[in-house]
Order: C-alpha cells, then sequence, then structure tokens
C-alpha cells in the first residue's frame, strides 16, 4: 500500500506589538484604551515595538486536527491563493532590461475577509463597550490599526500534513502593500532587499547644511548652519558647487558646525570662493575598502537592512578566499541610489549579491568556479518535456572598454573622459563569426588598478562573447535540496549536444528558481556557466597547495611569468 503525503501551505504575517501595558508606567496614557499599536498608540514617548503578534492563515479545507505536527486548527482558515515570482540574478551586471541586483522574489497572497471578535488581536478587549463582532471586519479593523504594515514580515511555510513548522520549507518576504476589496485582501511582499530597489533611499543622504558666512579660495575654515554635528563624519570630505574640501576637524560653535584644518580644492578639484547659504553636502568615502565590506556597509547603514539577514563571517570567507586583492577607493559626492552603488561594486568587483528566501539570507558569491557540481540528467532528475533551450543574443558584447581611475569624483560617471585610464578588449573572431560588432562600456568608479581592470574586463568579454544560452527545466521535490539560486551544477540532456550529436555535459548557474506546484514541483532557469572561469592562485610551498587545484600557478613574484601581476585572471 502507496500513502501520498498531502502538501500544506501556511501563510504567517509577524505585526510588531507594544510590550507596555495601558496606563501602567512607563506607559501615562489615559482615556480609552489603545490596541498596542504605532498607529493606536497614546504615549508614543513610551512606545516599544518589541513584542509582536503572529497571525496564520491555511486554505479552509485544511482546517483539521492531526495527530503530530503543527496543528493547521490553530491557523484562521481564510487563505485563498498564493502566487510567487522568485529571486532574478543578473550575472555580471549583463542583461540591461534587469536592475543589477536582479530583479526582486516576489509573493502575492490573498486572504478572505471576515467578522471577527477581536480575541487575541484586542489586549483590552474586556473593556470595550461594544460587540466587536458587529463592528468591521478583520482586515478592516487591522488595516486601521496597523497602517504602518509596509515591511511587516510574511512568510510562507510549504511542507505537509503532519510536518512541524520548523520542518517546512520557509520563504520569508517584507510586506509592500495591502489592497482591500469587498471580501478579501490582496497581500504583495518582496524580498527584503526592496529596501535598497523599491524605495529610491540615498546614500549619503542630502545634507541640510549651508553655509553660514560666504568663504575665500584660500579660507581654512568655514562654518555651516541647520545641521547636526552628526549629520558629518569626524574627518572626511564636503562638497560646495564643483569644489571639494578636506577637513581634519569639526565641533560645534553656537548653533552652527565649525570646520577647521581645510585642504581646498581636494582630489583634484579647484579651489573657489563659495557664498553664504551654499549647500555643504556630506562626501561619502570609502579608503582602499574590501568592496564586500562596502556593499555590507551600504546595505546595512545607508539601506537600513537588519544585520541579521547577513551572514558577515562567511561574506568575509568568500571575499579573501576568492577576492582578497579587491580593496577599491571611492568618493559619492552627491546623494546616489544605494541600488546603484552596489550593483557598481558587484559588476566592478565580479560577485553577484542576492536575497535566498529559503535561508532567510543575503548571499555574497564570487563569480567562480564550482569543483563539484551536482550533475542532472534527462534520465533521472529532469522532468520530461520540461527542458527548453533559449538564446539571448541582446547582451553579447565582441568588444569591452573598460574605463577606470577618476580623473576627479564630481566628473559624470557615464563620459569616457571623466576617466584617466582605459582598458579595450576585443574579439576579432566572434566579429567575424556574427558578422557584426556589439560594444560594452564600463564605467568604473571604484577600480583603482589596471590589473583589476583588465580582470573584469577580460571576465566580461569571456562571458557575454558569445550569445548567452538559457536553460528552462522542472524537478521533483527529491532533487532539490542541493539545487536552488545562485547554485552551479551540470547538466547531460539530449538537447545540449557537441559538434558530432553526442551529448555533451556542460556546467549552468542557475539564476532563478520557483514553486510550480506546492509540495511537487519546482521551475528553474540556468544560464551558461562554461565562462565561470579559472582563476590564477599563487601558493609559495608547493606542498601547501588545495588538493583541488585552483586553475593555474603563477610564479613565486606573483605574475604570469611574462611579467604580469595577476591578482586574479579568467583563463
Amino acid at each position: 500500500m502507496t500513502f501520498v503525503r498531502e502538501p500544506l501551505q501556511v501563510v504567517e504575517i509577524i505585526q510588531p506589538l507594544c510590550s507596555r501595558v495601558f496606563g501602567t508606567a512607563p506607559c501615562l496614557a489615559t482615556g480609552d484604551r489603545c490596541w498596542n499599536t504605532d498607529a493606536t498608540c497614546k504615549f508614543t514617548t513610551a512606545l516599544d515595538l518589541t513584542a509582536s503578534v503572529v497571525m496564520r492563515f491555511v486554505m479552509p479545507a485544511a482546517n483539521r486536527v492531526l495527530a503530530s505536527g503543527f496543528q493547521p486548527g490553530t491557523a484562521i482558515p481564510a487563505l485563498m491563493a498564493v502566487d510567487t515570482a522568485p529571486t532574478v540574478l543578473n550575472v555580471g551586471a549583463g542583461n540591461d532590461d534587469l536592475s543589477p541586483l536582479g530583479a526582486r522574489a516576489v509573493a502575492t497572497v490573498a486572504i478572505k475577509d471576515f467578522p471577527y471578535n477581536d480575541v487575541g488581536f484586542d489586549p483590552y478587549l474586556s473593556t470595550r463597550s461594544w460587540n466587536p463582532v458587529q463592528r468591521g471586519s478583520f482586515w478592516t479593523k487591522w488595516l486601521a490599526r496597523n497602517p504602518f504594515h509596509v515591511g511587516f514580515t510574511l512568510n510562507i511555510y510549504d511542507g505537509y500534513f503532519g510536518d512541524d513548522l520548523s520542518a517546512m520549507i520557509k520563504r520569508e518576504y517584507s510586506i509592500e502593500k495591502i489592497d482591500l476589496s469587498r471580501s478579501s485582501v490582496r497581500i504583495t511582499a518582496k524580498d527584503i532587499l526592496r529596501k535598497i530597489t523599491d524605495t529610491g533611499v540615498k546614500a549619503p543622504a542630502l545634507s541640510s547644511g549651508i553655509l553660514a558666512s560666504a568663504i575665500g579660495a584660500a579660507d581654512t575654515s568655514l562654518t555651516v548652519a541647520g545641521a547636526l554635528l552628526a549629520d558629518y563624519p569626524a574627518t572626511g570630505w564636503v562638497r560646495i558647487g564643483s569644489e571639494l574640501i578636506a577637513y581634519t576637524s569639526r565641533a560645534t560653535s553656537g548653533t552652527n558646525i565649525l570646520f577647521s584644518g581645510l585642504t581646498r580644492g581636494a582630489l583634484n578639484t579647484t579651489a573657489a570662493a563659495q557664498s553664504a547659504n551654499s549647500r555643504v553636502q556630506r562626501v561619502l568615502a570609502y579608503i582602499d575598502t574590501p568592496f564586500h565590506d562596502i556593499i555590507y556597509d551600504l546595505l546595512t547603514v545607508w539601506g537600513d537592512i537588519p544585520t541579521s539577514y547577513i551572514d558577515k563571517p562567511a561574506w568575509d570567507a568568500e571575499h579573501n578566499e576568492w577576492r582578497a586583492l579587491y580593496r577599491f577607493t571611492g568618493y559619492v559626492t552627491e546623494p546616489n541610489d544605494v541600488d546603484r552603488l552596489v550593483g557598481e561594486l558587484c559588476q566592478q568587483g565580479l560577485a553577484n549579491v542576492w536575497w535566498d528566501e529559503r535561508v532567510q539570507e543575503i548571499i555574497f558569491r564570487a563569480q567562480r568556479p564550482n569543483f563539484a557540481p551536482r550533475t542532472l540528467t534527462q534520465e533521472g532528475d529532469i522532468i520530461a518535456d520540461s527542458f527548453t533551450v533559449t538564446e539571448h543574443p541582446k547582451d553579447r558584447a565582441s568588444q569591452v572598454y573598460v574605463y577606470f581611475n577618476p580623473r576627479n569624483p564630481i566628473l559624470s560617471l557615464t563620459d569616457k573622459n571623466s576617466f584617466a585610464s582605459a582598458e579595450a578588449f576585443i574579439d576579432v573572431d566572434k566579429e567575424r563569426q556574427y558578422g557584426e560588432t556589439k560594444v560594452k562600456e564600463i564605467f568604473c568608479r571604484w577600480v583603482p588598478t589596471n590589473v583589476i581592470a583588465r580582470t573584469l574586463g577580460e571576465a566580461y568579454l569571456r562571458r557575454f562573447r558569445d550569445v548567452r544560452k538559457q536553460i528552462t527545466f522542472t524537478l521533483t521535490a527529491k532533487d532539490i535540496a542541493e539545487v536552488w539560486t545562485g547554485d552551479v551544477l551540470q547538466v547531460r540532456h539530449f538537447m545540449l549536444t557537441d559538434f558530432t550529436g553526442a551529448e555533451r555535459l556542460a556546467p549552468w548557474l542557475i539564476t532563478s528558481a520557483e514553486t510550480v506546484e506546492q509540495g511537487g514541483v519546482y521551475r528553474f532557469v540556468a544560464e551558461d556557466n562554461e565562462s565561470g572561469g579559472l582563476l590564477w592562485e599563487f601558493v609559495a610551498d608547493a606542498d601547501a597547495r588545495p588538493v583541488t587545484e585552483i586553475g593555474c600557478w603563477v610564479d613565486a613574484a606573483g605574475t604570469d611569468g611574462a611579467g604580469n601581476v595577476i591578482p586574479y585572471g579568467w583563463i
């Protein structure tokens, strides 16, 4: 006898709740009681949203009592539909139709509306003089009490009846909006990176400080009004008009801020007289900084993404293993979109950053080879008739120009004349074979040396000199434990052959993964990763070389034998 496990889906919303008790110190509110939410608070100086209430919803047919595992009967049986779209990687920022950080994972959830007695959601229910069932509905009341629901956590659990929640696949999202209709709500949620890709958040923030009085081109101090001391770092740079000014100290001076120890016309700009009321913009500066640390700072400090979503030691290990020499210097002199800055760093550092909703983490990974990829075959893994191969000629490049070493940080980053250095990479054979030239220009705010610029140009050309191919296929639940977005695998299929028609085993990088049939079927999109590259690595002691060798070895001087210093080179 065969027993078929029945899939179960649970939607969970975590609502922040004030930990205080109405009218009890430190909450000194009086009158009608609140609902312990931000919007209903009557004594905001004591508001403490560190508590929470967890709402869980299941399909009406799932409302039953089980012998073990999660009890669907403890959830609200109002779930109508769940639809998800996956995270999509933009490898090498080569797809101009996507953000450099790819596309966000999106979940759309439909839940019925219904009369409700407020049990579990009104901490002071016994004090009310009315019958809550006769006033409003569950969602009309909830939305009135929680209008600031943008950013609330929404989790989707996929498992089977009898599973504990901890044993189910959990995908985490951040609520973007809730649309209310006559009988239901439609909740749209995205992955946590929406905090930088969908909000327009800037780094640095627009500075409110202005010159309290005019200064001459040679003055070595200036006074700023309309700002706080904390708006500017202890030492650094400010921008006034087209001039960058370095300072060594800043201190309060009455209601103003006095900046001292000025270096005028810093970073190859020109010192000039500046008039009173000119804006004094903070400059965001990173000096000889590991590029993954810059990304981390932009995400957590400027993008306000909680550090709990990033495994920083894992980021450090990835950088130290694959990009140890990639230390960048850059100056951001005006507010820039954080997602743009992170996208630049990923492209110029040859890395990807994405949200993995299954482990609830933002992943940082260098574009690198995978030495033990999982192998999928048409016979044992891929669902019949689900395999397709598509071409993407729009992304192809036969010439790559890398502009780097900005003349000064104020000049336009899309003007090649703003850069002191450039490297060009051309594949003449591909231009002959395809019969046309396709040019990709990469403007590098962060790249400090020609070695890294060459590595970037060569890597980009190798990945995009041929028409990019993508494969789409589906797998059953038994095959997905080691296969998800960002993973590299090998595929053998009769539609992938060599010149002779024999099946060819080739590496592919998964760029998106999504659920097709909850608990059963999953769809994947992967792109050709044969040009993922091998890396040069120098190990002084030949006996200390790893068992699995990484690419080719350079000589004791750290060069390729022809005198070229090689931090990492695609071969």
